[in-house]
This record gives structure tokens, C-alpha cells and sequence, in this order.
């Protein structure tokens, strides 16, 4: 009799592990995708208040410039298009691409914080 008990005992103690390792393993996905998530909206944040800046320095006119903190790490560059520049940011295969009046020229990646200027009519951006 009790040996039966327990391996009843021992029986349902086997069942409960094989569950939790399932719960464990679904937990694991959630957290991956969550960490994937948050990192997008870093860098959508980053980005959309970078071109913000851009489009208010560009709207200052020259000498103007602006001291900005970046959530994560951005990449730019700009291309000519009609009557306007694209701006493209990108990092890690996430990029968005903005319009913009003025020239942006970035040296490299840019984190932390960094400085936009109006230079005739070119942005530049700098680490500081």
C-alpha cells in the first residue's frame, strides 16, 4: 500500500516538472520577443526625435543647434531626392527613413549624447 502511495507521489511529481519545463520554455519566447519589442521602440524614439531635431534646425536657419540625448544607437545618412533630402537611421536591421529640408551628415554611429548644428544649411550631428 505504500509503495503504491508513493509512486502516485513520484508519478505526479514527474508530471508537474514536465509542465513547468514547458511553462519555462514558453516564458523564455515571451521574454526574447519582449526584448525584441522594447529595442524597436528605442530606437523608433531615438530616431523620430533625432529627425525632429533635425526638421527644427533646419527650420532655424544657420548657427542653430541643439544638445539631445539618444536612447540607443543610431546610424544616418541622407540622400538628395526631389526638393528634399531622405533621411535614413538605421541600426541592427531596424531603419526608418524621414524627409528633410536641410543636408544631414553624421560621422559613423551615434549613442549617447550628441550635438545637431544648422551649418549653412547642412546638419551636422556630433557625439559630445
Amino acid at each position: 500500500m505504500r509503495a503504491q502511495a508513493s509512486l502516485e507521489y513520484l508519478l505526479l511529481a514527474g508530471i508537474a516538472l514536465v509542465l513547468l519545463s514547458f511553462s519555462v520554455v514558453a516564458l523564455i519566447s515571451i521574454r526574447d520577443g519582449a526584448e525584441k519589442s522594447f529595442a524597436a521602440f528605442r530606437f523608433r524614439s531615438s530616431s523620430l526625435a533625432l529627425s525632429n531635431a533635425i526638421n527644427e534646425l533646419c527650420a532655424l536657419g544657420t548657427g542653430n543647434g541643439r544638445e539631445m540625448r539618444l536612447n540607443t544607437n543610431v546610424s544616418v545618412d541622407s540622400v538628395k531626392g526631389d526638393n528634399e533630402w531622405l533621411v535614413r537611421f538605421s541600426d541592427n536591421g531596424l531603419s526608418m527613413v524621414r524627409k528633410s529640408r536641410c543636408d544631414v551628415g553624421a560621422a559613423g554611429r551615434l549613442e549617447g549624447t550628441v550635438y545637431a548644428e544648422n551649418d549653412e544649411g547642412r546638419i551636422r550631428i556630433t557625439e559630445r
